[in-house]
């Protein structure tokens, strides 16, 4: 399963391209990340980490949707969590359990930190969850988990996060990394628009950093498109042949 990120809500992704490291930072860089999620982290006693979902993407964090390879998880050291940890331990509570759904934040905390997996471990998790819960792999994208769990995650939650894996890196990943992206019509047009800007990069020398980044991987739609999330998961079912 390939690792998604969605990037560009608190920082424009044109600045991630233009300005070092153009990575997805940790949650110490305050612009990137919302103190939301530093206050999840504090409570949960996780390190700043690099957020992403298992094959999953939201459009609700960005504009741009880009997928990494299971292998890029080698140079990294982090953690995993079976659902969304900010989601749960949120003033909102958006992610319900039981009996913490009319709990304490402290029974919250508990349970996101008793179901914390490590890198080298989930995708063995990951697997058993899929086999158990979901009639075929295909409706991790399509459906909800069908069999009712002890702590009511799946039955007392409608949002995919609550049953798609976060994956946490406590470095940063390269934006030059990735196996594919998407984004938004907005977005293509303003990276097209800085590329036209920029003065012709001499023969022999190195691209840029913008150009590095449009020369490949190739958007999966040229022209962006607003389903940029949901292009990205069809991409991503392909190579996992659903």
């Amino acid at each position: 399963m390939l690792l998604v990120h969605v990037s560009g809500r608190e920082r424009t992704f044109e600045t991630t391209v233009l300005v070092p490291p153009h990575e997805i930072p940790t949650s110490d860089d305050l612009g990137y990340f919302t103190d939301y999620t530093r206050h999840a982290e504090k409570l949960l006693g996780l390190q700043p980490s690099a957020y992403f979902y298992a094959g999953r993407a939201h459009p609700g964090f960005g504009v741009v949707a880009m997928a990494f390879a299971p292998h890029c998880e080698a140079d990294h050291t982090g953690s995993v969590t079976p659902f969304d940890t900010g989601g749960l331990v949120h003033p909102e509570r958006f992610i319900k359990i039981r009996p913490t759904d009319l709990g304490s934040e402290a029974d919250l905390v508990a349970y996101g930190q008793a179901s914390q997996l490590s890198l080298g471990q989930w995708r063995e998790v990951f697997a058993q969850i899929l086999a158990a819960y979901f009639l075929t792999d295909e409706e991790y994208w399509t459906g909800r988990p069908k069999s009712i769990d002890h702590e009511g995650l799946y039955e007392l939650n409608h949002d995919w996060r609550a049953w798609t894996f976060e994956v946490r890196f406590h470095e940063g990943q390269s934006i030059h990394q990735r196996e594919a992206w998407c984004a938004d019509e907005p977005t293509m047009e303003s990276l097209r628009r800085l590329l036209d800007a920029q003065s012709t990069t001499p023969p022999g020398d190195p691209p840029t950093p913008l150009e590095r980044f449009l020369q490949g991987p190739r958007s999966l739609a040229p022209a962006g498109t607003p389903e940029f999330c949901e292009r990205l998961e069809q991409w991503i079912r392909e190579q996992v042949m659903l």
